[in-house]
């Protein structure tokens, strides 16, 4: 138990640093066009330019990114004894893999960024510039986030 919960806490921290920090870059860099008022965004997500329904997003953040860390340690407990014996590319490899192929381009979700989206969302969603950004963005956080929890399971080796 002491494991899981040390193993889930690095994967709160590293889950909810990465998304919320690759989100704001992005959001800088790659998406903002999209959360304009005329956005396509802001045809179906709260966008800031709406501080009623913004104010949700806000409020709720941080709770659902640690919920959704939480989400994800659980899911990768059982395979930690098979990751810690692993060398760390591999590790990275092998999280990124899950949590972008399984986790985005292969979801259920319609999303810009997935296969599923590309099905059944309209034209203006799917849009080559907009699958590129949605996905670049989702890319990187995977990344990111597979590095940060290889990293962290050597620290839970020494236990």
């Amino acid at each position: 138990m002491r494991k899981f919960l040390q193993f889930s806490s690095q994967v709160i921290v590293a889950h909810t640093v990465t998304y919320i920090g690759v989100g704001v870059f992005a959001f800088m860099f790659l998406t903002r066009e999209f959360f304009n008022p005329d956005g396509i965004a802001a045809q179906i997500m709260r966008t800031p330019d709406q501080p009623g329904l913004w104010r949700h997003v806000t409020i709720w953040m941080l709770p659902f990114q640690i919920l959704r860390g939480f989400l994800i340690a659980t899911v990768l407990s059982p395979f930690l004894s098979c990751l810690q014996s692993w060398p760390y590319w591999k590790r990275v490899v092998t999280i990124a893999s899950l949590y972008i192929v399984l986790g985005q381009w292969a979801s259920t979700v319609a999303g810009s960024g997935t296969i599923e989206g590309w099905l059944i969302l309209k034209p203006e969603f799917t849009t080559f510039p907009v699958v590129i950004k949605t996905m670049v963005e989702g890319f990187i956080q995977g990344l990111a986030l597979s590095a940060w929890i290889s990293k962290s399971i050597d620290t839970i080796k020494s236990l």
